[in-house]
């Protein structure tokens, strides 16, 4: 007797489908698993043999082999248990599955017939509607992943004996899940952080454009409350984007760290004792790292030169690329790696170097030495480096109400559409990604901005790659201002967030 389901395997952040096959002959009484199947899919036979008898259902005393087609992948994953348990119980006659060549299982069993979530669902449904899939049979516990895909109907169940007649039982489709709102994922308003007007145009040009930004300044003056602030500008997820960023968190086994209901941008501030495996992604079974878990969102570094030299020499590749390649026996792995990157540092290693009324304990070289933590090739992909200074005692105890009229989201929504109407057919998305040609077709400007700009050349020593980064911050400002051509008070601006990054450059 002979029969076959579909499941799915991780690889990377994809799912592939595997066939699962199985046939019961005479012989000596056994269980065998081929098809490049893992130590954990290996051991699926003893749960699945107890939860078939305690599910009220037979085992068949004869030898049994199980086939994982396509031979050539490797299988792992404890999610098999339930396509091996369905369709050898149909092999055997005891269960009938209809449209089978349409249904995809995934669920790992316990040992008296329970169905526990299972990790990665999301990357398996959205891998069955590619292959036109119809439906699902699925843990209970994965409803919110099932909800996420849609035409895709989900048979959600919580034990191994209401596997039989799927189709009779309606109360196996469960109802919309009901989306609670994680307090844990609310950021702060910009408009609630009190002074820092500088710090905050930074924040806003940084979330119209896109740039990468640098936050330097003493402890206590706010550089992570600002840099959090950010996600409340940034748009929210597309449904494309959050089905993305969603099937990395399922991979990962923390979707609640999503929030589904606002669809905020993720924001991941990984401690600087991370390993570059943890930071990158990696394992004998590479799954994604802190960089993917960012993707379509922000990657904040606190503290950026505790951070090991080698960790953050990982970070060029997908900074560049928006993507990481991770290379193991097993193949090559690619995770997905767009994400606007923030970083915060003091200015020296007590960090109140040149902070009025503190006193600073650390002599030049400790000071020359700390900033060159931060190596070149990383600090050329960022387009802001901003000086955050301490509050004044005025910006600190008075409570000023907010400002209503700066509307900074819609500035922001403003500035994004006169982007994707000027990149309108081109490989570039914002602001940030404009490199030497796309400036002299991008960024026009009149002859008094022509005036500031050799000044600016002159008092800044501007290189190649700091006149680009200078005239991509200048091209945002100028959209946030509503602005065709690049004016002397855009300019102005852009100089004036550009004057810290090139002092310490010459002081370096």
């Amino acid at each position: 007797m002979y029969s076959y389901l579909y499941s799915a395997v991780i690889h990377g952040v994809k799912a592939e489908i595997v066939r699962v096959e199985v046939d019961i002959s005479r012989g000596l009484p056994g269980f065998n698993i081929v098809g490049l199947a893992g130590k954990t899919v290996r051991e699926s036979a003893k749960r699945v043999r107890s939860a078939i008898i305690n599910s009220g259902f037979e085992w068949p005393v004869k030898k049994i082999t199980v086939n994982l087609a396509p031979g050539n992948i490797n299988k792992y994953g404890s999610h098999f248990d339930l396509a091996i348990a369905a369709v050898l119980l149909e092999c055997s006659g005891q269960i009938k599955i209809k449209n089978k060549n349409k249904k995809l299982f995934a669920g790992e069993l316990n040992l008296n017939g329970n169905i526990n979530h299972v990790k990665g669902v999301l990357s398996m449904l959205l891998a069955a509607r590619e292959n036109s899939f119809r439906e699902a049979v699925l843990p209970a516990d994965n409803q919110k992943e099932s909800y996420l895909v849609k035409n895709l109907n989900s048979y959600l169940i919580k034990h191994l004996r209401e596997i039989n007649n799927l189709e009779r039982n309606a109360e196996n489709i469960l109802p919309t899940p009901i989306l609670k709102s994680n307090f844990s994922l609310d950021y702060a308003d910009i408009s609630e952080i009190r002074g820092q007007k500088n710090a905050k145009k930074a924040i806003i040009t940084a979330a119209a454009g896109g740039h990468n930004l640098l936050l330097i300044g003493p402890p206590g003056c706010g550089k992570t409350v600002l840099a959090e602030s950010i996600v409340k500008l940034l748009a929210p997820l597309n449904k494309k984007e959050l089905l993305e960023t969603a099937s990395i968190y399922s991979i990962n086994n923390n979707l609640d760290e999503l929030n589904l209901i606002k669809k905020y941008r993720p924001f991941v501030a990984p401690h600087h004792s991370i390993t570059a495996a943890a930071l990158i992604g990696g394992g004998h079974i590479p799954v994604p790292g802190e960089i993917s878990l960012a993707h379509n969102g922000v990657l904040f570094l606190d503290e950026l030169p505790e951070f090991k030299n080698s960790v953050l020499a990982n970070l060029r590749e997908p900074l560049e690329k928006k993507r990481i390649k991770i290379v193991r026996q097993q193949g090559s792995f690619y995770f997905p790696a767009n994400f606007q990157f923030i970083a915060a540092m003091n200015p020296c290693p007590c960090g109140f170097a040149g902070v009025k009324d503190r006193v600073c304990k650390c002599s030049d070289r400790d000071i020359v030495r700390y900033q060159q933590k931060l190596s070149g090739p990383l600090k050329d992909r960022i387009d802001l480096q901003i000086e955050v200074l301490p509050l004044k005692k005025d910006e600190i105890l008075v409570n000023k109400s907010k400002n209503k009229s700066n509307n900074y989201s819609e500035k922001i929504e403003i500035a994004r559409k006169m982007q994707a109407k000027r990149y309108l057919n081109t490989n570039l998305k914002n602001n940030s990604e404009l490199q030497l040609k796309d400036i002299e077709k991008y960024c026009p400007f009149d002859k008094k901005s022509k005036d500031i700009l050799n000044q600016a050349y002159e008092r800044l020593k501007l290189s190649v790659r700091g006149y680009i980064r200078l005239m991509r911050v200048a091209r945002t400002i100028a959209d946030l201002n509503n602005n065709y051509q690049i004016k002397e008070s855009d300019l102005i601006e852009a100089v004036d967030f550009r004057w810290y990054a090139e002092k310490s450059e010459m002081l370096l």
